[in-house]
């Protein structure tokens, strides 16, 4: 390939030109585009028969020189120009299967560190890796909300080799407490026990049974032969159940997302305005009155429009957020799949199904007995 590279000779007029022409003819050198000027003559050939060419120019006592026929040409079919085009198309597409990082974005350092632990220990994954080894969005969310309870969702974000985890806490609730312990604990709903948060009383119910509306799930009577003691009930159940719900949203959606956070100084009598900050940092004593330094969380106002293309990465987590803030505390959800969806008169309305994970008990009062 080397060898047949085109070239163009360029000689200078003189008698021996023709000559030498005749010489290269009858040497069978091929001659292509040969033209006469007045100052000189030029022709093409290839780099094969450059030696044959300069003995010959010798003989005949000529001023030549050499150019290559494809310096002004963006692609040479050449080998090596093949072979680093074929790599530089190889490198990009071997990188883009490959996750380089998993970074865990959070509100706080401790929430950030709990579910990095997690992430590892659960997935024991080192990067980088194939992007066929990372499991699903669906899987790793649905291990992160099981493991802590607080969270509400998990968005994953994937910007080429890397992957961002942003785990949303619950909103913060009061739970309501009752000091007189229940007789019993009661399934308010039916689904299928899978784990007890109980401090008193005896189970009626195993894990992974299913439970129905109205059944007893903590007695807190115990019996011993005829005596019947009452020790009390309380403590949680948590079950599965299925829950269809039907949503109506307009397409038009305006939002807020969170953006960098940024560190600011603020000078007291002259910021005047109340400032909503993360953290402060502690300053000495006798510079506290005057200045404070806070890292602020920025927030960015946009208007986004509900299509097909954001089912999952919008419509669904919105539905999923929502459904979240009208369940009790400590509930999460497993799982959600959107049953039927149809865009109607700048509104999109359908059906979803969740996988709930909820604290079923509920205490009821009666005879406690002696």
């Amino acid at each position: 390939m080397w060898n047949n590279r085109p070239i163009i000779i360029r000689i200078k007029r003189h008698e021996n030109v023709h000559p030498f022409i005749q010489t290269l003819h009858a040497q069978h050198v091929p001659l292509k585009r040969v033209v006469f000027r007045e100052q000189e003559v030029t022709f093409e050939t290839n780099m094969r028969y450059l030696t044959k060419i300069r003995r010959i120019r010798s003989r005949y006592r000529l001023k030549m020189t050499v150019h290559y026929a494809d310096e002004l040409q963006v692609f040479r079919a050449q080998i090596w120009t093949l072979l680093g085009l074929f790599v530089m198309i190889l490198i990009p597409l071997i990188c883009a299967q490959v996750i380089w990082s998993v970074d865990i974005e959070a509100a706080s350092p401790e929430l950030q560190q709990q579910v990095e632990e997690t992430f590892k220990e659960t997935f024991k994954l080192e990067t980088p890796i194939s992007k066929k080894v990372l499991p699903t969005d669906a899987k790793i969310r649905q291990e992160l909300l099981e493991k802590h309870r607080q969270l509400a969702w998990v968005h994953i974000e994937k910007h080429g080799g890397r992957v961002i985890l942003r785990p949303q806490e619950s909103p913060k609730q009061t739970e309501q407490t009752n000091e007189k312990l229940a007789t019993h604990l009661v399934a308010t709903k039916s689904g299928v026990i899978t784990h007890f948060n109980v401090q008193n009383g005896e189970r009626k119910i195993s894990v992974n049974d299913t439970a129905y509306d109205g059944d007893v799930l903590v007695s807190g009577v115990l019996e011993s032969g005829d005596d019947h003691v009452f020790v009390g009930a309380k403590g949680e159940v948590f079950a599965d159940y299925w829950l269809e719900c039907s949503f109506k949203i307009p397409t038009k959606l305006t939002m807020e997302t969170l953006q960098q956070k940024q560190w600011r100084v603020i000078v007291k009598g002259i910021h005047k305005e109340e400032v909503d900050y993360v953290q402060k940092k502690e300053l000495p004593n006798w510079l506290d009155p005057y200045v404070s330094i806070v890292e602020e969380q920025q927030t960015k106002t946009i208007q986004v429009v509900l299509d097909e293309s954001k089912i999952d990465s919008l419509l669904m987590p919105l539905l999923h957020e929502k459904m979240l803030r009208s369940l009790p505390p400590k509930t999460i959800i497993k799982k959600e799949n959107l049953l039927q969806a149809k865009w109607v008169n700048g509104t999109v309305e359908g059906k979803v199904l969740f996988l709930v994970n909820e604290n079923i008990a509920s205490p009821i009062h009666g005879s406690q007995g002696e």
